[in-house]
């Protein structure tokens, strides 16, 4: 079996590399672009206008995203998180394979790369409801690995990992052994086989499987090298991978080129790799030869991963965290174009930050190392074709997933019964924060059977439900909506906010029973309210004018005369279960409370209409 492996090793091409001067540049703060910016080239200015003190960094959201939490890791109720009550959650893939979306992690007790470990997997058939995690493969064997999946051209979806070699820490560049194994049509694992370097203590290697199809399907994922290059430096690929790992300096002298790779094809049928730090290099002949990296000096990105793909829709995306000081991993943001070289218009894909709840070894504050469907990770059954799919964690703690629609439509002005809406949490034109404790979907309202509502539900200690509607930017609107709130122990925030996410005004239904108004100069009680009784609110904001008017259930409550006039315009509307928290890397241990509370908190919101009055 050694000798077997040992010649499909040798079935490589040759690959020639010029050595040149390395024309790669530290990233322009500025974002001139540079003469040799061929690769990468986002225009617009808005990471001049990053501001680190906020979640989302100041920007703009993408519209309609979703934002769903798949995994929430709790120690004090592992019956519904991962079972074992471990924290540390990482290393994530996605792919489509007989119509479910799949997706794979690491997770350990504590501690970044700290065993025991274990490599778990889960799969829905919307991308909102997802089975309970299970081990993709036996503990005693999983450690963690950059990609999980791969669709073979003879119809097999293959699952990886990499073996566990011994009791200790494996560091990526010790990583040698990768590990196979089916996922069968009716989504059940077959036996487990190596792939790469096959030694007596693993596996059998896959040569000796009894199936022709299996053996066909390993033996082009180990020939395929952009599917090995993705682990760090190549180190699956031994002396075939990019010899630019050894080649290229490192970036500050720290960062070397060739970690946590991303690929896709660009328009002109280009493959685009690019890696850790936004290194970019490119092949003309499918993945044998390599362009000499360079970073883009406008391609502004952290220290964490850079997902680059081709959509659905055949535009492209690169999602990243757009710090200049590369210590920061958020927020996550997006760029997109048409041909795979020019990109703009940055938008916020995920911009909360909950606190962390459980401190660990490298557990780096934001949303990270995201990845979306690597081309060779699909059989294209999945029947979402209509939106992108993201997969990141936020904190190293919880997996999350983000649905980006793929044809956003002009901004409207909303006028919102959800009736047409099918029951669910995929609500159109929408951004949709759901955590796993405080869930929001389209219900019937209790009680009836055809009023169609908003839910937004709270069972979480230390995270909300938020509802976010975007409208075209106006100086003064009318904005009318209905709530019911299933309790008066409970918070719940209204908020409109400007082009720069700073709010006008927030109305809030309190813990005590109240409804009161706040604006940048006073907080006052409008009035009280009762729980299963619908709220009618109706407001007029004008920005430029200083003036407001607020009503409820059709009578006027409130009336604000501002000298502080703004001239940023009006464009959001807020919904949240709890107040808008500010950024803090503040870590929040409960002491045996991190469990949904026992009655969680319900609001139900319809009729959200808004008009412009300029």
């Amino acid at each position: 079996m050694i000798k077997i492996y040992s010649t499909i090793l040798l079935l490589s091409f040759a690959t020639i590399f010029v050595y040149g001067r390395h024309n790669f540049t530290l990233n322009d703060p500025t974002g001139e672009i540079s003469p040799r910016d061929t690769s990468i080239v986002i225009s617009g200015n808005e990471h001049l206008q990053l501001d680190l003190s906020l979640p989302d960094g100041g920007l703009a959201p993408a519209p309609g995203v979703l934002n769903i939490e798949l995994l929430r890791t709790t120690r004090d109720a592992p019956e519904i998180a991962d079972a074992d009550g471990w924290t540390y959650a990482h290393h994530m893939d996605l792919a489509e394979w007989r119509g479910r979306l799949y997706a794979a992690w690491n997770m350990t007790p504590k501690d970044e790369d700290v065993p025991p470990a274990k490599v778990v997997y889960s799969s829905s058939n919307d991308g909102i409801e997802w089975r309970k995690p299970a081990d993709l493969f036996p503990r005693n064997l999983a450690w963690a690995t950059r990609f999980y999946f791969y669709h073979t051209q003879n119809d097999k979806m293959l699952a990886f990992c990499a073996a566990k070699l011994s009791d200790g820490i494996v560091t990526e560049n010790l990583k040698s052994v990768l590990l196979v194994r089916e996922i069968l049509p009716d989504h059940s694992l077959g036996p487990i086989f190596t792939l790469i370097h096959p030694t007596e203590k693993m596996p059998p290697f896959y040569e000796s499987s009894h199936d022709s199809a299996f053996r066909r399907a390993c033996f082009e994922a180990l020939n395929n090298k952009m599917l090995l290059e993705q682990q760090d430096y190549g180190v699956f690929l031994g002396d075939r991978k990019m010899s630019w790992h050894s080649k290229t300096p490192k970036y500050k002298g720290f960062y070397p080129f060739g970690k946590a790779f991303s690929f896709f094809q660009r328009k002109d049928l280009k493959w685009v790799g690019i890696s850790k730090m936004g290194f970019v290099t490119t092949s003309a002949d499918g993945g044998e030869n390599w362009s000499e990296p360079e970073i883009p000096s406008t391609l502004i990105a952290g220290a964490a991963k850079v997902w680059g793909q081709k959509n659905y829709n055949n535009s492209y995306l690169l999602a990243y965290n757009p710090d200049p000081k590369r210590g920061k991993r958020f927020p996550l943001v997006m760029v997109h174009g048409q041909d795979g070289i020019h990109y703009n218009d940055m938008q916020v894909i995920h911009g909360e930050y909950p606190p962390l709840r459980y401190p660990g070894k490298y557990k780096d504050f934001g949303y990270q190392y995201v990845r979306g469907v690597a081309p060779w990770s699909t059989d294209h059954s999945f029947s979402d074709s209509t939106a992108t799919w993201l997969i990141y964690s936020v904190h190293k703690e919880d997996i999350w997933l983000s649905r980006i629609p793929l044809n956003s439509k002009t901004l409207t002005y909303p006028n919102e019964t959800f009736e047409k809406i099918t029951l669910g949490a995929i609500v159109p034109q929408w951004n949709i924060y759901s955590p796993k404790w405080a869930p929001i979907k389209v219900v019937l309202e209790p009680g009836k059977n055809s009023n169609h509502c908003l839910e937004l539900k709270d069972g979480d200690p230390t995270d909300y439900a938020r509802a976010l509607r975007m409208f075209p930017g106006s100086k003064g609107i009318h904005a009318k909506f209905r709530v019911k709130p299933m309790q008066i122990n409970a918070l719940f925030n209204f908020e409109i906010q400007d082009n720069k996410g700073q709010k006008s005004l927030t109305i809030q239904l309190t813990k005590e029973g109240t409804i009161t108004f706040t604006d940048s100069q006073s907080v006052s009680i409008l009035k009280n309210y009762l729980a299963g009784k619908w709220l009618k609110v109706e407001i007029k904001s004008e920005q430029e004018k200083g003036h407001a008017t607020i009503s409820i259930n059709g009578k006027k409550v409130k009336e604000i005369n501002s000298k502080n006039q703004k001239e940023n315009s009006l464009e959001r509307l807020i919904f949240r279960t709890g107040e808008s928290r500010k950024l803090g890397d503040t870590d929040q241990l409960l002491n045996g409370a991190d469990k949904p509370v026992l009655q969680p908190a319900i609001f139900l919101l319809d009729d959200v209409i808004v008009t412009n009055l300029n």
